[in-house]
């Protein structure tokens, strides 16, 4: 007979499996998974396409994918700018094979011709994506009644609509190369939009938009019919410190550089959802913990104080 220590036993062993089945996926992803970047490294002359490459994240992650053998196809919105990320990855990789082409527009205004934007590019075999167009155009403390509506159409365009349209003319292109290899499509999301913090209610509902179109692109191109071999991921972002948001770095708070590197780290782990970077899936599992209320109000205070710096790096 099973006594009442056993049993209870046995119940703590089985309610504690999930949490230990967390944790083990957690080292296994962040510290023990090789890198399978290489499996996109396939067919004539592979392309990664990069939006918002010029600063940043996107710079950052454009470098990281050229040193791996990747020709670039980079998105931004300054010629002068482009040409300047452009001589410096080739300066930095020194590749004579590599080639980087690009394409100027600006993400925030409507009215684009999507397929003539993309129409010289579309003999490529591009097998990788990052959106990581799209920003919160800082932080400031107007409410959502003190803004202008062009102000809201323009951020909605260039985090949601922007990537949402150009993903759309690609996709023809983007499944005749998965017929020889994965593609994947990832888009720059944000913890905010779990958290849609006080006075970035647009931005984080942006966001959010994005992770549930990642859902149903991917479904779409998975299980609808056959498998086409394109598959799509949201990745959500902490703090980062870039040129448009200053930050002090710290172990929460990684360079673009080193977030660079999680973002080609972490592709092709199977996610259809992914933290690239390790302590923004602790901030992860913090969020959950504590309880909306609990969030919300330390949220609140920290956007104060961002708020404050922002104004002051102006």
């Amino acid at each position: 007979m099973v006594s009442a220590t056993d049993a209870l036993a046995l119940l703590g062993v089985l309610l504690s499996l999930p949490y230990l089945y967390r944790f083990a996926a957690f080292v296994w992803l962040y510290f023990l998974r090789p890198s399978s970047i290489h499996n996109y490294l396939h067919g004539p002359a592979p392309y990664a396409l990069v939006t918002g490459a010029t600063d940043g994240i996107g710079k950052a992650t454009a470098a990281e994918l050229y040193a791996r053998g990747f020709n670039l196809l980079l998105h931004g919105r300054n010629e002068k700018k482009m040409q300047r990320v452009i001589d410096e990855l080739r300066a930095r990789a020194k590749r004579p094979d590599g080639d980087i082409r690009y394409f100027l527009a600006d993400a925030a205004k409507p009215g684009h011709d999507f397929a003539k934007m993309v129409e010289p590019f579309a003999d490529l075999n591009i097998t990788l994506v990052v959106h990581n167009v799209g920003g919160s155009n800082g932080v400031q403390p107007q409410r959502l009644d003190e803004r202008p509506e062009d102000y809201i159409h323009s951020l909605v365009h260039w985090n949601a609509l922007f990537p949402l349209l150009l993903t759309r003319v690609l996709l023809p292109q983007l499944r005749r190369s998965a017929a020889h290899g994965p593609v994947n499509v990832q888009f720059v999301g944000s913890l905010a939009g779990d958290v849609s913090p006080a006075r970035l209610p647009i931005y984080a509902a942006s966001k959010k938009f994005l992770e549930g179109l990642v859902r149903g692109l991917d479904n779409d191109e998975q299980f609808f019919d056959n498998p086409t071999g394109v598959t799509f991921t949201y990745l959500a972002v902490g703090p980062v410190n870039s040129a448009s948001m200053p930050q002090k770095p710290s172990l929460n708070t990684p360079t673009s550089e080193t977030f660079g590197k999680a973002i080609v780290a972490r592709t092709g782990c199977g996610r259809r959802r992914v933290a690239p970077y390790f302590m923004h899936a602790i901030s992860q599992v913090v969020v959950e913990a504590l309880g909306q209320r609990t969030v919300d109000f330390y949220t609140a205070q920290e956007m104060k104080t961002l708020i404050d710096t922002y104004a002051k790096s102006q």
